[in-house]
């Protein structure tokens, strides 16, 4: 199969197979109120800033180590051999938490529950050769690419974080951010033709579950009070900062 990028910036990959029952679950799974008010929350201090991002280093952790692991040919591997390099997150996760924090916090519970998940699906993959990781590839891996691109700014403004950070929003790619995650999509139908799209759907919606319980599971409407407080306060300091 041709890539998105032979094809030309012109052509719009066309939604089928297993990218499209992946799309679908965003209607079901995915809560933006949860996301969007403890991604909020997460400004509220550097020690909360500093408490989610170890939570996401240890999902991506798992996630990356077990991905690493898949058996070659499977779809699994098919996937995240084609595009791991650009899309794993761990190195600049662990880069970002080192800036703020002396050691790692402890892991929350709805983290060990995340990890957990993943790590059950890992192994139900290696006995049955299912895609469930697939469904956690999705779920994370996409919502950085789409959204993600756009918070490392709020979070430097809202927590004055050293320059360059967060790290774990930046991606590099060869081409355009268009054309590689059209890519990882041919490469979800492509891996898709060899395994049950409704075990790797049932999974996408198991990790946006376990992301909502990780999002909300700090006091998320004060704390999304205090981080939207500090947003405008680094705001109101970077325009004054401008003036001359």
């Amino acid at each position: 199969r041709d890539s998105v990028a032979s094809r030309g910036l012109g052509d719009v990959y066309k939604r089928q197979g297993l990218s499209k029952a992946l799309d679908a679950t965003l209607r079901q799974g995915h809560d933006m109120r949860a996301f969007g008010l403890g991604t909020v929350a997460s400004m509220a201090s550097v020690a909360r800033y500093a408490n989610f991002t170890a939570s996401m280093r240890a999902v991506y952790g798992t996630m990356e180590a077990r991905l690493d692991a898949a058996p070659p040919g499977s779809a699994n591997a098919l996937v995240w051999r084609r595009h791991g390099d650009v899309l794993r997150r761990f190195d600049r996760l662990d880069a970002d938490l080192r800036d703020v924090a002396a050691e790692a916090p402890a892991l929350s519970p709805a983290t060990g529950d995340y990890v957990a998940a993943v790590d059950a699906a890992a192994d139900a993959d290696e006995a049955d050769g299912g895609g469930r990781m697939l469904g956690h590839l999705y779920c994370r891996y996409f919502a950085d690419l789409f959204g993600g691109s756009m918070l490392a700014a709020p979070y430097n403004l809202a927590l004055g974080l050293p320059a360059g950070t967060p790290r774990h929003y930046a991606f590099e790619f060869a081409g355009t951010r268009r054309d590689f995650i059209e890519d990882v999509y041919a490469s979800l139908n492509d891996a898709g033709e060899g395994v049950d799209h409704a075990v790797v759907t049932s999974e996408a919606l198991v990790a946006f579950r376990r992301n909502v319980d990780v999002y909300t599971e700090e006091p998320v409407a004060l704390d999304a009070a205090r981080g939207a407080a500090n947003l405008v306060a680094g705001g109101a300091r970077r325009v004054f900062a401008a003036r001359p």
